[in-house]
């Protein structure tokens, strides 16, 4: 009896500092957040999941490139998150900065015609950052 206390004890205090699942409008969020920081082959079960948005940084800082990011990222949102739809992205070049800001509404239909995320980002040589 006294072993089985320790033991349910010690699992209890697992359960507190055990990982938190996110669901509805925070598993959408970690999600999009995922497919913009996952390299295409990353995942094993899913190897089409995620963008490689750090191939563009190769080719000039450009209006024209800040348009095929844009496109890439909207394919890319409706065939891997289909929980949301995309209403606005908007991909800025700063090439004085050799970096592009990019800017996503998301509409979530199926919890309320009237929500959206919003998502703002910088895409520079260390990656995509994402900030408010």
């Amino acid at each position: 009896e006294f072993h089985q206390t320790q033991q349910a004890a010690l699992y209890s205090d697992l359960k507190d500092k055990d990982l938190v699942g996110s669901y509805d409008l925070g598993a959408i969020k970690n999600s999009i957040v995922n497919l913009f920081t996952t390299f295409p082959g990353d995942k094993i079960l899913n190897p089409n999941f995620g963008l490689n948005l750090n191939q563009y940084l190769f080719l000039p800082c450009s209006d024209t490139t800040a348009e095929r990011i844009a496109n890439v990222i909207n394919r890319q949102i409706k065939l891997q998150e289909p929980r949301v739809t995309p209403i606005e992205i908007e991909v800025l070049a700063e090439p004085e900065n050799n970096q592009y800001n990019i800017s996503l509404v998301l509409e979530v239909p199926f919890i309320n015609n009237n929500t959206t995320i919003n998502f703002n980002a910088l895409l520079n040589s260390t990656g995509v950052q994402f900030y408010q």
